[in-house]
C-alpha cells in the first residue's frame, strides 16, 4: 500500500477527517470565551494540546463516553457550590476522567488529589482505601477546594493554577 504524505497548509490543524482552520478555532473559542468566566485564549499551548486532542481519537472517545458518566455528577455538585460549570473540564485535563489514575507526583483520582490535600477535605486515605478513587466523595472536595481557591484569590485563571500547583506556590509567586 502506498503511503501519502500530505503537507498542511499554513493556518491549519492536522485532524483524522482533514485540516482545521486556525480562523474557525479562534472564532470558536471567542464564542466560548464570552460566555465563560474564564479567559479563554488560543495561543501556542493551546494549539499543542488542540493538535493532541484532534491525533487521539481512541482516547477522546473513551473520554466522550465517561464523560456521559461523570458529568452530570461534576454539574450537580458544581452547582451545589455555585461554582462555574465549567470546571467540570478540569476533571478531563488532570485525568482523562480515569478514577484511579495515579500521576507520578502522587496525586490521585479524577481530580488528582495528593495525599494532603485529600486527607484535609476527610477523603480516607489507607493501605486498604484510597477515597480520591471515590468520584463522588473526591468531586465533593475538588468542588470545597475549588471554592476555597477562588475565595482566596478572587481569581478563577489564579484559582485553577493554585489547583495544579498548591495554593502555597501561587501566594509565594503574587509575593
Amino acid at each position: 500500500s502506498k503511503v501519502q504524505v500530505n503537507k498542511r497548509k499554513r493556518g491549519t490543524q492536522p485532524t483524522a477527517r482533514g485540516p482545521v482552520k486556525r480562523a474557525t478555532v479562534i472564532a470558536r473559542l471567542e464564542k466560548l470565551d464570552a460566555q465563560s468566566p474564564f479567559d479563554l485564549v488560543y495561543n501556542g499551548d493551546v494549539k499543542k494540546y488542540i493538535n493532541m486532542y484532534l491525533n487521539r481519537r481512541t482516547t477522546v472517545s473513551k473520554m466522550l463516553g465517561l464523560s456521559q458518566l461523570y458529568f452530570p455528577m461534576f454539574e450537580e455538585k458544581l452547582d451545589k457550590y455555585n461554582l462555574p460549570l465549567e470546571l467540570k473540564y478540569l476533571a478531563v485535563v488532570e485525568s482523562a476522567l480515569n478514577p484511579t489514575i495515579k500521576s507520578k507526583a502522587g496525586a490521585v483520582g479524577l481530580w488528582q488529589f495528593m495525599y494532603a490535600t485529600g486527607k484535609f477535605y476527610n477523603l480516607k486515605v489507607t493501605s486498604y482505601v484510597d477515597e480520591r478513587c471515590d468520584p463522588i466523595k473526591e468531586t465533593e472536595a475538588a468542588c470545597e477546594f475549588l471554592q476555597f481557591l477562588y475565595e482566596t484569590f478572587g481569581d478563577w485563571q489564579v484559582a485553577i493554577a493554585a489547583y495544579n500547583c498548591g495554593p502555597g506556590n501561587i501566594s509565594k509567586a503574587i509575593r
